[in-house]
């Protein structure tokens, strides 16, 4: 059985005469040896030059071999260094102070070299194992570092791409939460600027979650903010969007998402929408005290299912006072100890009784109640919350800490 490659093997006695017979048979067999006839002098040694195997008398004046193999196994650096126990001892005791002090073995005077030999490829070999699975541990550990700096920097990218928290933008207060299921994901949630005044909304939820996700969210915010520029058909935009995804993503791997785009016309009081299967927003008629999902029981197809799929624009009223509440299917597919989801319905219950309250309120409560519905366990989805109040009046009043609308105004 051939040894090791540049094995070093350390021997340590105080008798010149039992090194000299360790060194010749040990170099004849291609090992480089150590020596030292002390116990002080070996760690000295050790500290230096550590080497792959320790042959380790016991008894050496001053320094015995049970304190310095005690010493070996105090360092972190040397822990790992076999040590052979080689005595003329015979007692039991001997032995298994031998063992308690962290020898792997011992070998009995006078040895036999063919044994000593037997001894030490085993052990050498499993120390180059040890060594070898300590240098893909320390390289695992810099790639996983590195790693972690580029995620932490793409997941700063990402949160770039999403307007974050609460936003004031046309008159509107936008409100927002997203949290990924790991350290990126795939939801993404935008907002612009129409012609005249009037706000674009856009959300959607990319299959699966991590970093493809997220790369294909950077692809939806780029066709996104194009086709913003070029139409307020929400429609339309999602007709654009959708052939692009097919023939950008999903030709080249099976992938989709579902989105809604809205414009709301304030002036007009009118919301303008397209969905393409996402989970429906809810409208919050605060004045009529209702909150209800926008659209009937259909929606359009995801995006990269169908090529050639159309998306229809719908009409809905939308009044000042009226707010809108989107979400990701991350928000209500969490489960319960017993397996139950929270269910879009649940988040609707949640704004019901909540609907006297700003966006803030809102999206606070839905992100507790879902919490401890799920008691704290760790989310397996992508969750994005966004709520928007269309009256700025309204707002304002909230955040003097008073209702947005009276029992009066609301009973009318």
């Amino acid at each position: 059985m051939n040894k090791p490659p540049n094995a070093r093997i350390l021997v340590v006695d105080d008798e010149p005469q039992n090194i000299r017979l360790l060194q010749i048979r040990l170099q004849a067999e291609g090992y480089t040896v150590l020596a030292a006839n002390s116990g002080q002098e070996a760690l000295e040694l050790i500290q230096k030059n550590a080497p792959d195997l320790i042959l380790l008398d016991i008894m050496m004046p001053g320094m015995n071999g049970f304190e310095v193999c005690q010493r070996i196994r105090a360092e972190e650096t040397t822990q790992f260094i076999p040590v052979v126990m080689v005595t003329a001892l015979a007692e039991q005791e001997d032995r298994i102070e031998a063992i308690e002090v962290g020898a792997d073995d011992f070998i009995s005077k006078p040895f036999d070299s063919h044994e000593v030999l037997a001894r030490v490829r085993s052990l050498v070999r499993i120390k180059q194992y040890h060594d070898a699975l300590e240098q893909a541990n320390r390289e695992l550990k810099l790639h996983n570092e590195r790693l972690d700096k580029e995620l932490q920097m793409a997941s700063e990218i990402q949160d770039s791409l999403m307007p974050q928290g609460v936003t004031d933008f046309l008159g509107f207060r936008i409100v927002s939460h997203y949290t990924p299921a790991v350290v990126v994901g795939g939801d993404f949630f935008d907002l612009w600027e129409v012609e005249q005044g009037r706000l674009g909304v856009f959300i959607s939820d990319v299959m699966g979650h991590g970093v493809s996700a997220a790369f294909i969210t950077v692809f939806i915010k780029t066709i996104v903010e194009e086709m913003s520029v070029q139409t307020d058909d929400p429609g339309y935009l999602l007709k654009e969007l959708n052939a692009r995804f097919n023939k950008m993503i999903s030709s080249q791997q099976y992938m989709f998402a579902t989105a809604f785009c809205a414009v709301i016309d304030l002036d007009k009081e009118i919301l303008h929408y397209a969905n393409a299967g996402h989970p429906f927003p809810f409208l919050v008629q605060r004045q009529r005290n209702v909150c209800k999902p926008i659209g009937d029981q259909t929606t359009g197809k995801g995006l990269g299912l169908l090529p050639d799929s159309t998306y229809q624009t719908y009409h809905y009223p939308f009044t000042p006072a009226d707010g809108l509440f989107l979400y990701t299917d991350g928000a209500y597919e969490l489960q319960n100890s017993r397996g139950e989801e929270f269910t879009p319905q649940g988040i609707q219950e949640v704004i019901t009784q909540q609907i006297a309250h700003p966006a803030s309120v809102l999206v606070e409560t839905v992100l507790n109640k879902t919490d401890q519905f799920s008691d704290g366990r760790p989310k397996d989805d992508d969750i994005t919350i966004v709520a928007i109040d269309g009256c700025e009046l309204a707002w304002l009043n909230a955040e003097s800490g008073s209702r947005i609308f009276d029992s009066q105004s609301i009973d009318q």
